[in-house]
């Protein structure tokens, strides 16, 4: 059995791109994804929000 991530977001880890991820829910994924602001300093996933990722950063436009 996978084990699953942990983070220090409690709760609020569940709405996640990484868990939403693992679950395959890559409607809701693309959803969150669309127009992304920030990235995830864990990861490197980029969203819409830092809401939707455990270490949000902003992103830089170059």
């Amino acid at each position: 059995m996978a084990e699953q991530m942990t983070c220090s977001c409690g709760e609020k880890h569940q709405g996640h791109l990484c868990v939403l991820k693992s679950k395959g829910m890559m409607k809701e994924v693309s959803h969150l994804t669309s127009n992304p602001t920030v990235v995830c300093f864990i990861c490197g996933s980029k969203a819409n929000s830092g809401d939707n990722v455990c270490e949000p950063m902003t992103l830089e436009e170059k």
